[in-house]
């Protein structure tokens, strides 16, 4: 699915953000990225939806290489990539439906589905009652679970999600993280950056750790672990 080979990125003539990062992401695998705050994790979240090109190294998404396509096939891997951004990027002037549906619309889908999905997927995520209001008229929460669905109503190849549950209480958190599981089940590549070590600890999964620019993957177990000699544990 996902190859990064000796990959570093700045922005300028500043100093690397990211320094010879290197992992494998497997199809239908699901990670976590953390790190301290800027430690990178943004800068990576960006090039995996292809937003930027790193400045060395080579770069391989869905068994091409990134760094060779043009702005076209960019577009096209794009349809195969839903992302959660931390400001949300909803279109204000079109309704929860609207913003959750557009993606489906751009695909050509039917009406009919699209009415079908989107209401199915409002309803899980809990705003049923909020499908014609706009973002402008609803919670931070609300506008992060608008732009949640949207990510994931196209059931896309990769999903990304940077801080998904940030602005939302534990029971909705709770929730959503058991829709991404849901779809990770369906074969989709998943990587949610956070700062929650709770939520990481509830939902064992491998992570990505970044830190000054260095990326190192551990797995659930070890993870787990290191946590608990550092608390004292062992």
């Amino acid at each position: 699915m996902i190859k990064f080979e000796n990959i570093g990125l700045r922005y300028g003539v500043g100093p690397e953000v990211l320094r010879d990062v290197h992992f494998t992401l497997a199809p239908g695998s699901f990670h976590f990225l953390s790190g301290p705050s800027g430690a990178g994790k943004t800068s990576l979240m960006r090039l995996l939806y292809l937003g930027i090109q790193p400045t060395r190294g080579e770069m391989q998404m869905f068994a091409q290489n990134a760094q060779q396509l043009d702005r076209h096939k960019k577009a096209f891997l794009r349809q195969k990539i839903g992302v959660v951004f931390q400001d949300f990027r909803l279109l204000q002037h079109l309704s929860a439906f609207d913003n959750v549906a557009l993606p489906l619309r751009i695909q050509g889908q039917k009406e009919k589905d699209i009415r079908k999905n989107v209401e199915e997927l409002l309803k899980w995520v809990g705003l049923g009652d909020h499908m014609n209001r706009l973002p402008h008229t609803l919670s931070g929460g609300q506008q992060q679970r608008i732009a949640i669905a949207r990510a994931v109503v196209t059931k896309p190849r990769l999903l990304l999600a940077d801080e998904p549950t940030g602005n939302l209480d534990d029971e909705i958190g709770y929730k959503l993280m058991i829709l991404f599981e849901q779809l990770n089940k369906t074969g989709t590549t998943i990587v949610i950056a956070t700062h929650n070590e709770q939520m990481m600890e509830r939902f064992r999964h491998p992570r990505l750790v970044l830190e000054d620019g260095e990326l190192s993957v551990e797995d659930a177990i070890y993870a787990t672990q290191t946590k608990k000699i550092l608390d004292g544990v062992y």
